[in-house]
């Protein structure tokens, strides 16, 4: 199949105040045609008598779509309406012509393919703030150290990707992980409802403290993504979930690249029981100073500083909480 170059199709097809047609294949009919009159060029493909047209072309602004009929044919026709975007339109056709001739695809599945791949060539990088790469970071060192201790089973345990209020759950014990780069162990707090633990759990605040590494042996998110990686790499099942779970809370392997910034952990990692003695802003407590006029207050974000509350990695009360 060959197709005519855009300045030959504007040239010879695409003439003021005549309207013609550059056939590209008579079975299946796909023809690409050129309307001088009304300025505008669009394509013919054809399509079985019940095709429906993708929802992805209908909510495209400079395109247009219809089942119609060309030469006893029912014909998918998708025509564009905006002169500035003709040549970006004809490599389109193309493109999707070369899919229904050359690989055999249907119109629809042609058509649906090459509006994925066009999405996917001109996709924002929407990529992860500070905040949410020391989070993530400090998930994953969590996650490592305990798939350390009891094996690959660990994963089920990281379920605040899955939209639930903790990071981690063991079963009766929860666990939320906050990381921050300040040199003392002061964390933020989103929400009167992320100190709360659920019905039946103890909850503790694990603490992370990352700072720059200087001369010092240091990680990227990048790399400890790919270092816990390797821990569930036997496992197709769960190497799976882990890269659902990654996904699900904005880390897309493509963007690796983009998270170069290198990190080393500060001090060793503390947790500290959410108990009565803790310091957190919860709606029992807001509603204790304000009454009914508590259910006014919408959202809720504070930092609170743990030192002296927390139990360092090594210490008998963190021994006793954490298996590892």
């Amino acid at each position: 199949m060959r197709h005519l170059s855009w300045e030959n199709f504007r040239s010879s097809v695409f003439v003021k105040n005549e309207q013609r047609v550059h056939r590209v294949s008579a079975s299946p009919l796909v023809e690409i045609y050129a309307d001088g009159v009304q300025n505008r060029i669009g394509v013919w493909l054809q399509a079985s008598e019940n095709s429906i047209i993708p929802e992805e072309i209908l909510k495209l602004a400079f395109v247009s779509a219809q089942i119609t009929k060309r030469n006893d044919h029912t014909v998918l026709e998708i025509s564009n309406n905006s002169p500035a975007l003709q040549r970006q339109f004809y490599y389109f056709a193309t493109a999707i012509a070369e899919r229904i001739v050359a690989d055999g695809k249907t119109t629809i599945e042609a058509v649906t393919r090459e509006l994925a791949c066009f999405e996917d060539l001109l996709r924002e990088i929407s990529l992860l703030s500070i905040e949410r790469q020391i989070g993530l970071l400090g998930e994953l060192i969590f996650l490592e150290r305990l798939t350390g201790k009891v094996g690959p089973v660990a994963l089920d345990a990281w379920i605040g990707p899955l939209g639930e209020p903790h990071d981690f759950r063991i079963q009766k014990q929860e666990f939320e992980v906050k990381t921050t780069l300040k040199t003392h162990r002061i964390h933020t707090i989103h929400g009167a409802e992320q100190l709360v633990p659920t019905d039946g759990c103890t909850l503790h605040l694990v603490s992370i403290l990352l700072g720059p590494p200087g001369a010092s042996e240091s990680f990227s998110l990048t790399e400890k993504v790919k270092a816990v990686a390797t821990l569930f790499a036997s496992d197709a099942v769960r190497m799976s979930q882990f890269t659902a779970n990654l996904e699900a809370v904005g880390f897309l392997e493509v963007d690796g690249i983009h998270y170069k910034r290198r990190f080393l952990i500060r001090r060793p990692i503390a947790i500290a029981p959410i108990d009565k003695s803790f310091p957190a802003l919860t709606r029992p407590a807001i509603h204790q100073v304000l009454g009914k006029s508590s259910s006014r207050i919408e959202s809720v974000q504070y930092d609170v500083n743990i030192e002296g509350l927390e139990s360092e990695e090594g210490s008998q009360y963190f021994s006793k909480v954490l298996p590892f």
